[in-house]
């Protein structure tokens, strides 16, 4: 009876070992990781259109794939590998995420630049749907639409469904025509 309740005893110290490192040590880890490759994304985003700016981010994607599992998922580190996937030129992988992303939380931001990479892809109506759904969230969006098209089809729509806003979002969007 004793090897019995040894060996439940030692199962329960194992479960509870796996448990921990789950849920305490592997979302501790990735969010290290969230924090210290923030800035290198920022330098990606930024050098985006060169070399040193795509190395550094393959670099944040290899450091960011233990965090991508199903049991450690955050909203924030899916968007930034995404923002990442976009800039070595995979929208598709970068829509997985801020599709993966919106199911957990719907922010703005996180449709805002699944239009962005809907644009990549050439999917420009569900690009639209997706901004205006952004701008509908915060009428100040509009002007973190790079694409100037994008931007005035969607405040024109957001006119037509808030002419009471019109003057704020002709405002934003000539804010983000100005950046």
């Amino acid at each position: 009876m004793s090897v019995l309740r040894a060996a439940a005893a030692l199962l329960v110290a194992a479960a509870a070992a796996l448990a921990l490192y789950f849920f305490c040590v592997l979302p501790y880890r990735c969010n290290v990781v969230k924090k210290a490759r923030l800035g290198s994304t920022n330098f990606a985003l930024e050098n985006s259109a060169t070399a040193a700016g795509r190395v550094a981010a393959r670099r944040n994607l290899e450091a960011f794939a233990p965090c991508l599992n199903e049991l450690c998922r955050d909203v924030s580190v899916d968007m930034l590998a995404a923002a990442n996937y976009r800039i070595v030129n995979r929208p598709d992988e970068a829509m997985r995420l801020y599709l993966d992303a919106l199911q957990r939380d719907t922010r703005p931001e996180i449709y805002l630049n699944l239009a962005a990479a809907e644009l990549m892809l050439g999917d420009r109506r569900a690009a639209r749907d997706h901004a205006l759904r952004a701008t509908l969230f915060n009428t100040g969006m509009i002007a973190n639409i790079d694409d100037g098209l994008l931007r005035a089809e969607t405040a024109r729509e957001l006119i037509r469904l808030h002419p009471e806003k019109a003057d704020l979002i002709r405002y934003f969007q000539n804010f983000g025509a100005t950046q």
